[in-house]
């Protein structure tokens, strides 16, 4: 081969960088179209549901961490229902802080009250819509379970069929010493998050069948979804092994 045959120029066709580059105009200008209130609303779908692909009831983990504003548009400050609260247990005044007891209070038991575990439900329940609440654990000790429950949940007796996460009318994290695990129906799944939570964010989206945690203070780090096909009113639920937990009071 000659010099002359090396040096004759290679040819090249930009057609196909020009056709990426008009698809990539045309992708971003319709993107740049549509609302920024639906953009979000779309975001935040896909980072809060997750894949539905699983069964009902089953557990499913969900994308990274979503802004915190998106869950604040759908803010609630549960309080608790004294009447359902175990003895031993204390309420603030405001209804926002359970603590445990030295001594069970005196005086007749409700029938709605969880007569051997150290559990209490909210007030209000939640039977349509999107809502989300955050539960303050600083002070809860080595021990506690934070979730969401029927009202049909079993209140006597410390068998599965009353303990927060071990049957089909209740879904909880739950920590004790160093581990956590999501709980429900029997079903456990051990987390690993990076930290201990502080404070956990519970998001409920009650027509979509999902219930999701976050770690707020570790920048709103996902632990875990639960994917439902919801029966019966949810009320937010609790139960302590020592110390308080308290929900916080939210705009």
């Amino acid at each position: 081969m000659s010099l002359g045959e090396l040096c004759q120029p290679v040819p090249f066709s930009f057609e196909p960088v020009k056709i990426f580059f008009n698809g990539l105009v045309e992708a971003m200008q319709s993107l740049l179209q549509t609302p920024l209130d639906v953009r979000l609303k779309e975001n935040m779908n896909c980072q809060l549901s997750g894949s539905f692909s699983a069964k009902p009831g089953s557990l499913l983990k969900t994308s990274p961490s979503p802004e915190r504003s998106l869950f604040l548009k759908y803010a609630r400050t549960p309080t608790l229902e004294p009447d359902t609260m175990h003895a031993r247990l204390r309420l603030s005044a405001d209804r926002l802080m359970v603590r445990c007891g030295l001594f069970a209070r005196l005086g007749p038991a409700p029938t709605v009250r969880f007569d051997s575990l150290w559990q209490v439900l909210g007030r209000d329940c939640f039977a349509a819509g999107r809502h989300y609440w955050e539960v303050d654990l600083q002070e809860a000790g080595i021990g506690w379970w934070v979730g969401a429950a029927y009202g049909s949940l079993r209140r006597h007796g410390a068998t599965a069929a009353s303990r927060l996460g071990c049957n089909r009318q209740s879904w909880c994290l739950k920590r004790y010493d160093l581990e956590y695990w999501a709980f429900h129906d029997g079903q456990r799944s051990r987390l690993r998050p990076r930290d201990d939570p502080d404070r956990l964010g519970v998001f409920l989206d009650y027509e979509a069948g999902v219930l999701a945690f976050y770690d707020v203070t570790g920048g709103m780090s996902h632990l875990y979804t639960f994917r439902a096909a919801f029966q019966e009113p949810l009320y937010p639920a609790l139960r302590l092994w020592e110390g308080a937990i308290s929900m916080i009071r939210l705009p």
